[in-house]
């Protein structure tokens, strides 16, 4: 059976909406916005579960309407949070940067895909350094009024932002 791994925000509720949908042996790591920290520690703790496990696939998924994101968006609430005000501060930054280079009718979508593709881009290093085969690495949102999870946009699209003269 295939195994998979997970990275969700525990403000989406996802966990029986994937086990519902995607049929296989499925492990969870959460944390608010998918704002996980890949420090050593949790690296390490990574690279035994996905070895002892023999995952072979990773998944970043958010909702559309993502609790955390959409504060970051807006009141920022939470910022007070531990470890949050870095992440709402990015988040910030890339709604800027989308409103400025992009013409979307979806910016969060386009928001959400910079987040997860960094965040993607971030744990590939990691694995990379570790000399750890990396198992395939993808970002999902989930749109809970059509109610299916959509690819992120790819990186070529969400790449770093261009200043135009």
């Amino acid at each position: 059976m295939q195994k998979h791994l997970y990275f969700i925000c525990p403000t989406d509720h996802l966990e029986p909406i994937i086990n519902s949908t995607f049929k296989q042996e499925n492990y969870y790591f959460t944390s608010l916005g998918n704002s996980i920290v890949f420090d050593t520690n949790m690296v390490s703790q990574l690279k035994e579960l996905l070895q002892t496990k023999n995952i072979q696939d990773i998944s970043f998924v958010l909702s559309d309407n993502n609790r955390i994101v959409s504060d970051a968006l807006g009141k920022q609430a939470f910022s007070g949070i531990t470890g949050l005000s870095n992440f709402y501060n990015q988040i910030t930054r890339q709604r800027e940067n989308s409103e400025e280079v992009w013409q979307t009718y979806n910016h969060q979508f386009l928001i959400l895909s910079h987040h997860l593709n960094d965040k993607i881009k971030e744990l590939k290093l990691c694995l990379k350094q570790l000399s750890v085969d990396p198992p395939k690495i993808n970002g999902k949102i989930y749109n809970r009024h059509q109610e299916v999870f959509s690819d992120i946009y790819s990186d070529l699209i969400c790449g770093a932002y261009v200043q135009v003269n």
